[in-house]
């Protein structure tokens, strides 16, 4: 398998473990606190990716990234991951499940928009016109706005949550890659900066521990999201690839709107509309980026293609 066939599987691990999120979430919160979630996914995680750089460091074969590039893997690692996780998990908390989700998963439409505007970027115009278009969708359900028993308008802070949360995954998505920090130096930061902040405060917080199914299943998020998913997706943008693959994400708000739709979640007609947009976008936006041709392996090609002889 190529690199580049390696990076695309990673990054599809990583959306397709991300899709199951907001469903998993949602069933943890329905009996846990969001501080007690948060401890566990942050705690759980936090050991595993310990366990694995001490077992790679006996071998001989793990150091911590030294100089500048240790606190820009810790700053990187705290926005992107602790930033990222924290503020979903807010939003998951208290507004509904598919208009947090399809917020917080409207991250690529940043990323895009961002690359768009970057010196160089790609300015074509429907990749323009869909962003547009996920925006549009996103004043929707900010429009829509509505608890998540659907009875009233919710606190504002779910949704500004889900938006936060969309622009600290952005940013990781954007910078990772580049940082040149080794990926469980980041995933370590991450994990270990949310274990620490959250932790003391779940246990302080005084509610019961319990249903130990719920707790299992925070631990499981914790590891399958943020050990493994993570460590996918960062290995994929770190290709020089990464720029081409990462608006396939765009595929997880499809996929986790999907999913919460069939397990029973409810929304406004116009938050429908409006996550249908930011989810249809996504089909504009991914299609063209991803499958279109590598000019480096285009150009590549027609080189080492033989020359008809006179």
């Amino acid at each position: 398998m190529t690199a580049g066939r390696r990076a695309m599987a990673a990054a599809a691990g990583a959306i397709a473990i991300w899709s199951l999120n907001a469903t998993a979430g949602g069933a943890a919160l329905a009996e846990l606190s969001v501080l007690q979630v948060l401890a566990l996914e942050f705690g759980g995680a936090f050991v595993v990716l310990a366990i694995v750089r001490a077992i790679h460091r006996g071998g001989g074969r793990a150091a911590w990234t030294r100089g500048p590039r240790r606190a820009r893997a810790v700053t990187i690692g705290v926005v992107g991951i602790t930033g990222t996780i924290a503020l979903q998990y807010l939003a998951f908390a208290t507004a509904p499940l598919v208009a947090a989700n399809a917020i917080a998963y409207a991250w690529p439409l940043l990323a895009a928009a961002w690359t768009a505007l970057a010196p160089g970027g790609d300015r074509s115009r429907s990749a323009v016109l869909f962003a547009l278009a996920g925006f549009a969708g996103l004043i929707l359900l900010l429009a829509a706005r509505e608890s998540p028993d659907g009875s009233a308008h919710a606190p504002l802070l779910g949704y500004v949550a889900a938006i936060g949360s969309a622009v600290a995954m952005a940013s990781y998505t954007l910078t990772a890659g580049r940082s040149g920090a080794a990926t469980s130096d980041l995933l370590l930061a991450g994990t270990g900066a949310g274990a620490l902040g959250f932790v003391p405060v779940a246990l302080a917080e005084g509610a019961a521990w319990s249903p130990l199914w719920a707790i299992g299943l925070s631990v499981g998020i914790g590891i399958a999201m943020l050990a493994v998913g993570y460590g996918l997706w960062t290995h994929a943008m770190g290709h020089s690839a990464g720029a081409r693959l990462a608006p396939a994400a765009y595929v997880t708000p499809l996929l986790s709107t999907g999913l919460l739709l069939a397990t029973g979640e409810r929304l406004s007609s116009i938050g429908l509309i409006g996550c249908a947009l930011i989810v249809l976008c996504a089909a504009g936006v991914v299609l063209p980026t991803v499958l279109r041709p590598d000019p480096r392996r285009s150009a590549a090609a027609a080189l080492s293609r033989p020359r008809a002889t006179r």
